[in-house]
């Protein structure tokens, strides 16, 4: 029965965003791929907000139910079935009405796909002008379960590039070969972004800024038309944060917006909670908090950002010993490449953490991979969840640490980054899922 109110929701949402679109005639911006797609949008969305009026998908609301929902501007009702005929009676009314406080010149879309179809179901309709192909990494993709290969999950999210219209924009990440490759399918325009010095929108010189000796962000310069202009990103760390810059950055030009509001927009963004947020941690201590998602890609950028880290002049107190501690959990979604990849990801560790904290079962074949691959096992320590974790790394972090935290979502990580917050009071704002529905969700 539940499965039934579902679909009819989800046909119901469905006509009636399709109406909103007919009536309003929104530009839409649609952004995919395996890795910073929620990132790449927030940036999207704030580079096109600066200029125009535009509405995004909160937080990830990326499926058939959320996309429709975005366009409605409406939320999510979780479970409840009386908020569900609320959202399609209000829904209703708005796409019929057309209030103008609904009425927006952009939609900047993040569009996911865990099953076959997902995209090209969605894109259909929707008939995006712009896509963004973010990329897959080098690695295992994440969502992969339910693709029998890597290539029909390659294959699905390049049904958005093929959605679009011959006059329409293809941005694509150069850097990424699978994504690259995909440039292939689309018969629009094709405008490339990444660090590579062919690239259209070419980023260079990236760095970690520093401030007081403590990590501040990311500092990078971007060239573009024989332009250029320098990006600072405050408050996040890794370079994966400045390739979603970057896209955004090859958004706002094929939108006439000047290159240098686009990079004032750009350091101006307030990133969301769970993606290498940097905190204040217990005992003086510094945590990255990447507890949104995670993926063998995402991890390996984790991993590179922690060790290009500077320790040696955080302190002035010579005794102080700044250890890098990477607590890793279950990364999920993988399928039949879930023992290999997580046994990969251990092999990474060596030479960049000295601790490692393996949180969840699956993580366990991090410490496994990590010790075979000589990490001393007297500094792997495994813990069966998130409230455990944070209980054993309460006691265990020392002034100076360098505290990396990355986890799938259903690992929940965020709790035990929140008993490490020097100012716990501060979690509702500073940390992912603190919404009502997910606290109750054990």
């Amino acid at each position: 029965m539940k499965e039934i109110f579902k679909k009819i929701v989800v046909v119901i949402l469905t006509l009636e965003a399709r109406l909103m679109l007919a009536r309003n005639k929104p530009r839409i911006i649609g952004v995919t791929g395996s890795v910073g797609k929620t990132s790449t949008k927030d940036l999207i969305y704030t580079v096109v907000s600066s200029a125009y009026s535009a509405r995004k998908n909160e937080k990830s609301l990326n499926s058939e139910f959320g996309v429709p929902l975005t366009i409605l501007n409406l939320k999510s009702a979780w479970n409840s079935l009386v908020g569900w005929l609320i959202n399609l009676g209000f829904g209703l009314w708005r796409a019929i009405i057309l209030n103008s406080q609904f009425i927006v010149q952009y939609l900047v879309l993040e569009i996911g796909a865990d099953h076959p179809g997902d995209i090209k179901s969605l894109v259909s309709w929707l008939k995006p002008e712009i896509g963004v192909l973010t990329g897959f990494g080098n690695e295992v993709p994440v969502h992969i379960e339910f693709f029998p290969t890597i290539g029909d999950l390659v294959r699905e999210k390049s049904e958005l590039l093929k959605a679009l219209p011959e006059d329409g924009t293809a941005i694509i990440n150069h850097d990424d070969e699978r994504a690259w490759e995909a440039r292939e399918v689309t018969e629009a325009k094709v405008l490339s972004y990444g660090f590579n010095e062919n690239s259209d929108v070419h980023g260079d010189n990236f760095h970690i800024s520093y401030e007081n000796d403590l990590p501040k962000g990311v500092n990078f310069r971007v060239d573009y038309a024989g332009k250029s202009v320098p990006v600072r990103l405050c408050g996040v760390l890794g370079n994966g944060v400045a390739y979603s810059a970057l896209a955004a950055f090859a958004v706002g030009t094929t939108q006439a917006i000047n290159v240098v509001s686009i990079a004032e927009a750009l350091g101006s963004h307030l990133f969301a909670p769970g993606r290498m947020k940097i905190l204040k941690g217990i005992n003086h201590s510094i945590l990255i908090d990447d507890t949104y998602n995670s993926s063998p890609t995402a991890v390996k950028l984790a991993l590179d950002t922690l060790h290009d880290l500077n320790t040696e002049t955080r302190f002035r107190n010579p005794v102080s010993v700044c250890r890098k501690i990477a607590v890793l959990g279950d990364m999920m979604e993988l399928g039949e490449y879930s023992e290999q990849e997580h046994k990969k990801v251990g092999t990474w560790v060596r030479g960049i953490a000295d601790v490692l904290v393996c949180v969840g079962e699956r993580a366990k074949l991090i410490g496994k991979g990590a010790i075979n691959d000589g990490f001393e096992k007297n500094n792997v320590h495994e813990l069966s969840n998130s409230q455990e974790a944070g209980k054993f790394l309460v006691g265990f972090v020392k002034e100076g640490d360098i505290v990396l935290l990355k986890a799938s979502q259903s690992i929940r990580l965020e709790r035990a980054t929140e008993q490490l917050l020097a100012d716990p009071t501060k979690a509702s704002e500073l940390l992912v899922r603190q919404e009502k529905e997910w606290k109750e969700i054990n």
